[in-house]
């Protein structure tokens, strides 16, 4: 190839045409030269494995195309070959920051095809752990947001209280991540005899330790605001036009939340506030994240206060055949709204099953709102979406 030839690569990625030219002498509209550069998939920053094309003029990114791909494992199709029951370990590598929200998604989709009715002290497990769960991951995403802006020690206290929440998790289910206990018809078993002492006290601890740790230590820090205020802001209306959930969406003003406005389980028998913020940027996830920890604590001292003795599994038979039709599941998980989608043909394996996780809806946000910031402003975005790899790659 003669030395002054042009080379031109030509990549569709998301939806659209972009064009790199490996020519030096390539110059923008104001004769100025851009970069393209990759970041990841293979980065110690990044959330998993994830790779974004990056065309930079100088510090500033001008777009940004993310590719994913890189862990898809075939989630969806494996669970046609598998019985109804046998899909759940399935859900659990989803999105293994939400494993129990993931677990009740399905099953609440399986449920919509069976005609099973659910004992309440199930019910009341169920959300207990969930809400648990949600704590277990907004605290971490605390903790990887500051990490990621340089302060260690945040995230120490993190995963702290993360490990506490698994130690229960462990004695209640017997594992500490991949936990296969909320069950079609109800959960696998019922609590330990001493364990809604040990979470009570668990988290009348952390509501002590929640002001200094994670919010006198972080809000108001001059490095922080610098950070993160003005960092990834969007508009309602973007928001909704790019179809994001979760804090991500609340942290913009939209008041949505699937546990008040589509209730399931024995969320319409509990009082929580549904957490919003109205600037839109890295600062106000943050914020949304904090208060909706704090309601979180409100909802597990209200299901140990409320929960009623009984069975904690319906009367379901050995092996489940539903009825021809579709079932339909939807949670509020800590990233935004899980739905599943269950179609039957009257088998004892469904017949198709489709995940929407909220991670794969989130990173939407990355196309159009990193351009016009600078390369160091990325990962404080990615904070703001805080995206788990196994759910945007199923």
């Amino acid at each position: 190839m003669l030395k002054d030839e042009k080379r031109v690569e030509s990549i569709t990625l998301s939806g659209r045409e972009s064009v790199r030219l490996a020519n030096p002498d390539v110059r923008d509209e104001f004769g100025l030269e851009t970069l393209d550069m990759n970041m990841g998939p293979q980065h110690p920053a990044m959330h998993g494995l994830l790779r974004l094309i990056l065309e930079l003029d100088g510090e500033t990114v001008v777009r940004c195309d993310p590719v994913m791909g890189y862990l898809h494992r075939c989630q969806e199709k494996i669970a046609e070959n598998r019985m109804y029951p046998a899909v759940i370990p399935l859900t659990d590598r989803l999105d293994y920051f939400a494993n129990m929200h993931n677990e009740h998604g399905y099953v609440l989709a399986v449920e919509d095809l069976l005609d099973v009715e659910i004992p309440p002290r199930a019910e009341y497990i169920r959300v207990l752990m969930c809400e648990l769960m949600r704590l277990a991951s907004h605290i971490p995403s605390l903790g990887f947001l500051m990490l990621e802006l340089g302060a260690f020690t945040p995230i120490l206290y993190c995963f702290r209280e993360r490990e506490r929440i698994q130690t229960i998790f462990e004695a209640v289910t017997g594992a500490r991540m991949m936990f296969h206990y909320i069950r079609i018809g109800g959960v696998k078993a019922d609590l330990p005899p001493d364990i809604p002492q040990k979470i009570w006290d668990y988290i009348e601890g952390l509501e002590q330790r929640f002001q200094s740790d994670f919010v006198d230590l972080i809000q108001g820090n001059e490095i922080f605001i610098s950070r993160t205020r003005g960092v990834g802001t969007m508009s309602q209306e973007k928001a909704l036009e790019m179809g994001l959930t979760g804090p991500p969406l609340r942290c913009t003003g939209v008041d949505f939340d699937i546990r008040r406005d589509y209730p399931y389980s024995i969320y319409p028998e509990l009082e929580f506030d549904v957490i919003t913020d109205q600037a839109g940027d890295v600062e106000a996830s943050y914020r949304v994240r904090i208060a909706e920890a704090l309601q979180s604590i409100r909802l597990i001292k209200q299901c140990l206060e409320k929960m009623p003795e009984g069975e904690v599994m319906g009367d379901l038979g050995r092996r489940l055949r539903p009825a021809e039709g579709d079932g339909f599941g939807r949670v509020e998980s800590p990233r935004g709204e899980f739905s599943v989608h269950v179609v039957s043909d009257g088998s004892d394996t469904p017949y198709r099953v489709h995940y929407r996780d909220p991670s794969f809806c989130n990173m939407q946000l990355l196309q159009e709102v990193i351009p016009g910031h600078y390369l160091p402003d990325i990962m404080p975005i990615m904070g703001l979406i805080d995206p788990v790899s196994g759910g945007w790659d199923k």
